[in-house]
């Protein structure tokens, strides 16, 4: 079965650089499927992000979105109806003087019928919890809030795939929150595909499946808590922490004190050593 998403032998190198920026990496992607791609900065990750809905194109090998060649000059537009990038730096996203104008913009260069267009945007307010903040100005909201309006501005397009390039690195822990509460809740109700580009683990740890990059290479791949458990000392080597309840189940653990693998969340563990406690 071909997942919505191919990279196939994909090297990449910029025009003044000396060496690949990214080096052979291979990987296919399900629909629905929430894929972390992680690695510290120089790692390629944001390249291979650029990658993935034709900004950039391999120099060698083939990037497959939806059943189109991103090296296909004919599809580029196919493509990019398909993807929606939420960028890092939430100001550089809006081009309207209201929340409502900027989520129309999308909407209406792409020729949707005025009716259609608000009712897109009523709805794709409502979903990231945005909808009573319609008539105000975007720089006046908060960092997470501006994130959520250009995630709002994404799925009233009706896109397949949401690309987070480092969407929460400028986000204090509340934003943060909101930004990946809103996305969770649009990969399980609404099965958008999604990648998170990003060097904070935690984000990483919600996802079903997590890639590490490391010198435009991809270096490990698996599930986040097989990842995190299995290769503590790699991760240091390639300048990655290992999270918080990881390092702590793994002390708990050389106790005696074994938890539910799935307990990712800070809040999970919590619950789960209120349970073990309740039956010691």
């Amino acid at each position: 079965m071909t997942g919505i998403i191919e990279v196939r032998n994909v090297f990449f190198r910029y025009n003044d650089a000396e060496e690949d920026a990214i080096k052979n990496v291979s990987f296919s992607l399900d629909e629905g499927e929430w894929l972390a791609i992680v690695g510290h900065n120089g790692s390629g990750k944001s390249t291979l992000a650029k990658l993935l809905n034709g900004l950039l194109l391999p120099y060698s090998g083939t990037v497959t979105v939806a059943g189109f060649k991103t090296n296909d000059a004919n599809h580029v537009w196919d493509i990019r109806k398909q993807v929606g990038v939420v960028f890092q730096n939430p100001d550089n996203q809006f081009v309207g003087t209201t929340v409502m104008d900027d989520v129309a913009f999308g909407l209406e260069n792409n020729g949707i019928p005025r009716e259609e267009m608000l009712e897109r945007i009523y709805d794709s307010l409502r979903k990231v919890q945005m909808e009573k903040f319609i008539n105000h100005e975007p720089h006046r909201l908060s960092g997470g809030q501006k994130q959520r309006v250009a995630i709002a501005g994404i799925i009233a397009l009706k896109p397949k795939i949401i690309i987070l390039d480092e969407a929460t690195s400028m986000l204090d822990p509340k934003g943060r929150k909101e930004v990946i509460d809103v996305v969770k809740n649009l990969n399980e109700s609404e099965n958008i595909t999604v990648i998170s580009i990003t060097h904070d683990i935690e984000e990483a740890m919600l996802a079903n499946r997590m890639i590490v990059m490391n010198q435009g290479e991809k270096v490990l791949e698996g599930r986040p808590h097989e990842i995190f458990a299995a290769y503590r000392d790699k991760l240091k080597e390639y300048q990655l922490e290992v999270p918080f309840v990881i390092q702590l189940k793994q002390k708990l653990a050389e106790r005696g004190i074994v938890l539910n693998e799935h307990s990712f969340t800070q809040e999970e563990l919590v619950e789960e050593l209120w349970k073990f406690t309740s039956k010691t």
